[in-house]
């Protein structure tokens, strides 16, 4: 039974408005592999695969889950690519991954078996699950004749792509962020990582680490390239109309974008007589109820608004509202963090200064005193003085809002940054070639 309650075994295709065929033009179409799509939080998705198929790069969307938040981007309806959400929960459409398994193995026994035993010896729960996935991608990789499977993530969806390739010699290509990268096991992840044809990382600050893993006999191909934004949808235009003077925030309320030194920055704007106002639109439930207790004890409810999941368009009215964007992003006790957040990228293309931490690959857009002002994680009286710093200056935001503009133009333009994802995917997916040694490209330098 599928998660829409019908009772075919085949993954439910979501229905798509302005579905067309005609994307066949483009040749074989290349799977993209995601654990969820579409969701809030991920935009940088959403941009890259409707940029791809601007690119003319024909795909089917492969999404382990389907996805359950209540709030969807209205950008999402301009995805052409059919989607196919697999069948879950995995024990409840068993006989539906037994159909999907048994003609890879009547096909391939030996390759199939020994990659079973390779999962079964690893004692790995998550990798076993992974294997059921992959014997339904590679079902509908071949249904769709696809010729390359992407993974759009390192982790899970990386995993099921390098089990699909070790069952069916299907090539595939891998993306690296942030916590995908950080939190996978060093001995899978080397094993992905050199049997990929290609692997796509979205900051610097993830380059020396893949270049460890993949050693010097790595076969992968490193392409280091910014997501980007669409800089004819977030233009450069007038900012800071609210009155009092708007701080923004944007993301989820997880650990990691360390909103809770917001709230206690806020709590010293406001005892140094700073008149301000603070919305946090939050792109998740997640540590709702404690984010609002510290507010509630802070006694701060007049001066800083909790607000729930927006939808893009939204999103882009509150950045023309804003004095200042802030985001004290910070390393999570899980070791989970950030690469460049998305909505960083946003509000520097749309004008709005900013103030961030030196966390992973954030220094990479925001650049102390010319894009931006960096502040160190976990330090709100710190990021309290810089905010200050820019209500009270509006010289200081005008030369920033510009440097910023200036570096998403030349590093972070979606355009750009899409057809050299593009041209990378199809010479990937193109079998007459050959993963070469390791070899470093970027277009972000």
């Amino acid at each position: 039974m599928n998660r829409n309650g019908s009772g075919d075994a085949e993954p439910r295709e979501a229905p798509r408005a302005g579905a067309s065929a005609d994307l066949a033009r483009g040749g074989a179409p290349i799977g993209y592999l995601l654990k969820c799509f579409p969701r809030l939080s991920e935009t940088f998705i959403l941009n890259e695969i409707l940029e791809l198929e601007r690119q003319g790069l024909p795909l089917r969307i492969y999404s382990m889950n389907e996805p359950q938040e209540p709030v969807r981007h209205r950008l999402f309806s301009r995805v052409r690519s059919p989607i196919s959400y697999l069948p879950f929960p995995l024990l409840a459409e068993a006989a539906a991954y037994l159909r999907a398994h048994l003609p890879l193995l009547l096909r391939h026994p030996l390759r199939y078996l020994a990659t079973l035993a390779s999962v079964l010896a690893s004692f790995d729960r998550d990798l076993l699950e992974r294997f059921v996935q992959a014997g339904e991608v590679a079902r509908l990789a071949r249904r769709d004749g696809v010729r390359h499977l992407h993974a759009g993530f390192v982790h899970f969806p990386g995993s099921v792509a390098w089990l699909v390739h070790r069952l069916t010699g299907l090539p595939f290509s891998l993306a690296t962020h942030a916590r995908d990268l950080a939190l996978s096991k060093p001995s899978l992840l080397r094993r992905k990582v050199a049997a990929a044809r290609l692997v796509l990382t979205c900051n610097g600050y993830n380059v020396p680490a893949l270049e460890a893993l993949a050693g010097p006999g790595g076969t992968a191909r490193l392409r280091h390239i910014y997501h980007g934004a669409d800089l004819e949808r977030f233009r450069f235009e007038p900012c800071g109309l609210a009155d009092p003077p708007l701080v923004l925030a944007v993301g989820r309320l997880v650990e990691k974008k360390g909103i809770d030194d917001l709230v206690s920055a806020c709590a010293l704007l406001r005892d140094r007589g700073r008149r301000f106002q603070c919305r946090i639109i939050a792109g998740s439930r997640d540590r709702w109820n404690e984010i609002e207790a510290q507010i509630r004890a802070l006694r701060l409810e007049s001066a800083v608004l909790l607000d729930g999941p927006l939808d893009q368009e939204e999103v882009r009215g509150w950045y023309r509202e804003a004095s200042v964007f802030a985001l004290p992003c910070r390393l999570g006790s899980d070791g989970d963090r950030d690469g460049v957040p998305n909505v960083l990228v946003e509000a520097a293309a749309s004008g709005v200064p900013i103030v961030s931490t030196p966390v992973s690959g954030i220094p990479e857009l925001v650049r102390d005193g010319e894009t931006g002002l960096v502040v160190p994680p976990r330090d709100p009286s710190a990021l309290a003085s810089a905010i200050e710093r820019l209500l009270e200056s509006p010289e200081l935001r005008a030369r920033l809002r510009e440097g910023a503009r200036a570096l998403v133009e030349e590093r972070f333009d979606l355009r750009r940054n899409g057809a050299f994802v593009a041209r990378e995917l199809l010479g990937a997916a193109d079998p007459g070639s050959s993963p070469a040694r390791l070899e470093l490209e970027t277009v972000a330098s």
